[in-house]
């Protein structure tokens, strides 16, 4: 029984009802898919909730693209499965908060260990530390914060109280390093947020980060130092040359784990690459891998291999049937299409890039290959170094943004 399969018992035996989603990607009102502080997941259990002693609990993928571009040590991995609760109902605020608290303990976490970072108006988080006081916490494992206070801005329950459970690993960035601290020692495994007083309705939503209570039980920082993956990092790194310095190997495998487990994740749940919607998705992902395979002269053919030990790595938690056949040919198929894209992109470039272009031009017009033709902008600027182009990066950079303003 994985981790956040024995918080899910703990739950369920303290009164959580299970009850399975439609679809283990929710579908997203914003963007491709939604976060687990977003509220899409939420409505369609609202119905079925009365006032009476009872909650839903639904398992879920969140998926997010924060760190598409770069994916830094310490940092959440890209995709993650999320243990999303709801609890509707009259109850003091001290009860939901010491059942999950216990659930965290049952999958090995010292509860001695765990802080309570309250991130809320001064009225609510009155109310959480008076929850806190009833639990008998110790002021120091305490703290307050902002970083879930600016997640939940669009949230169904944003203006009621909230607050995250954390647990420290590794040693203190200094002698000012307690709850609350975002120097990467606490670890939050979990997000609770409460309705506002004011509504007839008692409302609570949890939320149990798969990656970060492994990372909490093993005690590492690392979201891809965990047991499960250790095949996964080992087999990049056998794949990848030894390119450029330490640091920079060293997040390139990092790259290149999280793309291949997050597009294994969606594999698993029945998204195949294509050329819209989730199914780009998975797409980019896999192109990305093949990307950085490209860019150190890996040949592509080895993505099929690295996505067989990425599904390993994913049904070591989900206890699921080997990769099918099908779903194998789904793979080699996408790299081989990006194989005939590689082999065009020279071509393509030439097409484009001329040497009476400025280096701004220039960006413009490898942003318009990456747009119109898929040409991926690493393989892109790294033809124009080959062949004494010019490129502005902080154009390219510039022009990316530009959309998402």
């Amino acid at each position: 029984m994985t981790d956040i399969q024995k918080v899910s018992d703990a739950m369920a035996a303290r009164g959580y009802r299970w009850q399975l989603p439609s679809t283990l990607v929710p579908p997203a009102r914003a963007g491709l898919f939604a976060d687990h502080v977003t509220p899409s997941w939420i409505d369609p259990l609202l119905a079925p909730l009365s006032r009476a002693r009872g909650g839903v609990q639904a398992v879920r993928w969140s998926i997010t693209f924060r760190h598409w571009d770069a994916v830094p040590t310490a940092m959440t991995p890209t995709a993650q499965r999320v243990l999303s609760a709801l609890w509707a109902g009259p109850r003091p605020l001290h009860v939901p908060v010491g059942d999950v608290a216990m659930a965290l303990a049952s999958a090995g976490v010292d509860s001695d260990g765990l802080a309570f970072v309250v991130s809320s108006s001064p009225a609510g988080a009155e109310s959480l530390l008076g929850a806190l006081g009833d639990l008998d916490i110790d002021a120091r494992r305490i703290g307050s914060g902002g970083n879930t206070a600016a997640m939940m801005r669009s949230a169904l329950l944003a203006d009621g109280p909230h607050m995250s459970i954390e647990f420290p690993v590794g040693p203190p960035c200094g002698s000012n390093c307690r709850p609350g601290c975002r120097c990467g020692r606490y670890r939050v495994l979990a997000h609770l947020r409460f309705n506002p007083r004011s509504q007839p309705r008692s409302l609570l939503e949890i939320a149990v980060l798969e990656s970060e209570l492994l990372g909490a039980v093993q005690g590492t920082r690392e979201p891809y130092g965990v047991h499960r993956c250790e095949a996964l990092v080992q087999s990049v790194r056998d794949a990848l040359p030894a390119k450029g310095g330490q640091a920079a190997r060293a997040q390139r495998v990092r790259l290149v784990v999280d793309r291949l487990f997050t597009a294994a994740l969606l594999i698993r749940s029945g998204f195949e690459p294509g050329p819209r919607g989730t199914a780009y998705v998975v797409r980019r992902l896999l192109r990305s891998v093949g990307t950085e395979l490209a860019l150190t002269g890996v040949p592509l053919i080895h993505l099929d291999s690295l996505m067989q030990v990425a599904d390993g790595s994913v049904r070591t938690t989900l206890g699921l049937a080997s990769l099918t056949g099908a779903m194998s040919a789904l793979v080699r198929e996408e790299r081989e299409r990006f194989a005939y894209l590689l082999a065009r992109a020279p071509t393509l470039l030439r097409s484009r890039v001329i040497p009476s272009q400025r280096p701004a031009e220039r960006a413009h017009a490898l942003l318009q290959l990456r747009n119109e033709h898929g040409v991926p902008l690493g393989i892109a600027v790294e033809w124009c170094k080959q062949n004494d182009f010019a490129v502005s990066l902080w154009h390219v950079a510039l022009l990316q943004e530009l959309p998402k303003r």
